[in-house]
């Protein structure tokens, strides 16, 4: 990033992330504008910033744009339904690394944009995604395989077993469990109400809740078609997720007296040269959003690294050895809580921002995957 104003964080929020499945998801009823509106609600209230001070409003989204429920401008349709009527809106549609891009425009806007107040947002409803959505969000449109094919051929390609991918996976669940009320008893996570106005809320998140997980039942889980070691349980679930983070320019936050929380550094975006590399892709990003951010690989406290697959961040921990296992997605990730696409990366930086302060700890970096080929990540400074 060139030089410009800082970027302060001054909101972190989020909603539980629902189970994504049409059956079972507490959010199926939701259309993702009301989920949106919910956790914007509870986010104006916890502070004295007007909505009307918001310029600029982000939003990552991937199969919901392909819901009958978005139709014209659907950020703008949700700003001005928040009461954000200065805010000039629009979607960022990067694959699952739209929120973490959403994130960013905003930030960008604060830093050389010359806008006070801004939002960068990730928002998708998988379980109310229109038929073949959720299939052809996760299906290369190169290769015609599925995500899971792709990435399950090049973890084998790197050496990696069905005995790697569960012990991964059964870490991941056991993390989110351990952390799965940190969240909101930090003030982190809105809750949703799913029944009207009176409830019943949701404010924990729900695949986390539900699944108890053993390793018996990780080993014993049959494959993904087309998958030598890859399985629904090993691998990220459906998510219905949104989340945002609050910029302000230090002018803007020392005049509504809000509370900073971070400050984005750096951003970066890396390439791959085929699709079935993308686990490959937060490697080449987060090393050059490090270096932009002028920091080294030993500065980094935790590293989030979205667990679309185990490949990823096994990956990850293989190349990078300044990131110890357990300071690699030290929480948890999409694999237990869910992988809500184009809300993903936002969520990612909530949680990342949580856990950071909450240990005490100054620098993390969020990264994520996708297709076709790519990769984004990002450096963040607890202040």
């Amino acid at each position: 990033m060139s030089k410009g104003r800082d970027a302060l964080v001054v909101g972190a929020i989020r909603s539980p992330i629902g189970s994504g499945r049409t059956k079972d998801s507490d959010f199926k009823d939701l259309s993702p504008q009301d989920l949106a509106l919910q956790v914007l609600d509870v986010s104006f209230k916890r502070t004295n910033m007007p909505k009307e001070a918001i310029q600029v409003y982000r939003v990552g989204s991937v199969v919901s744009l392909k819901s009958d429920k978005f139709t014209q401008a659907p950020a703008r349709e949700i700003a001005l339904r928040a009461g954000m009527f200065n805010a000039s809106s629009g979607i960022s549609e990067k694959a699952c690394s739209s929120g973490l891009r959403a994130v960013y425009e905003a930030s960008e806007a604060v830093r050389h944009g010359g806008v006070n107040f801004a939002i960068g947002a990730g928002l998708d409803m998988m379980s109310n995604a229109p038929a073949g959505a959720n299939s052809g969000a996760l299906t290369c449109p190169l290769t015609k395989k599925s995500m899971a094919e792709l990435s399950d051929l090049k973890a084998r390609e790197l050496g990696f077993t069905r005995y790697d991918y569960d012990l991964y996976a059964f870490e991941s669940f056991k993390k989110a469990k351990k952390h799965l009320c940190d969240y909101s008893v930090d003030g982190y996570i809105a809750p949703v109400s799913f029944g009207g106005a009176t409830g019943p809320y949701l404010n924990t998140d729900q695949n986390v809740n539900f699944r108890e997980m053993t390793q018996e039942r990780m080993q014993n889980c049959g494959l993904l078609r087309g998958c030598q070691m890859t399985t629904p349980y090993n691998s990220s679930k459906f998510g219905d997720a949104y989340a945002q983070l609050t910029f302000a320019s230090p002018g803007a936050a020392r005049k509504y007296g809000l509370p900073v929380l971070a400050k984005l550094l750096a951003y970066a975006e890396h390439t791959e040269r085929e699709s079935k590399d993308f686990i490959c892709g937060p490697v080449g990003a987060v090393i050059k959003a490090v270096k932009k951010a002028k920091k080294t690989l030993f500065d980094i406290d935790s590293w989030w690294i979205n667990e679309a697959f185990p490949g990823s961040p096994l990956y990850f921990i293989d190349k990078i050895s300044e990131a110890l296992w357990e300071d690699v997605n030290p929480w948890g990730g999409a694999i237990a809580f869910g992988h809500a696409l184009g809300a993903t990366g936002a969520v990612l930086c909530v949680n990342a921002i949580c856990q950071t302060r909450k240990e005490g700890k100054k620098y993390v970096v969020v990264s994520l995957c996708n297709a076709i080929g790519e990769a984004t990540a990002a450096v963040f400074e607890i202040v």
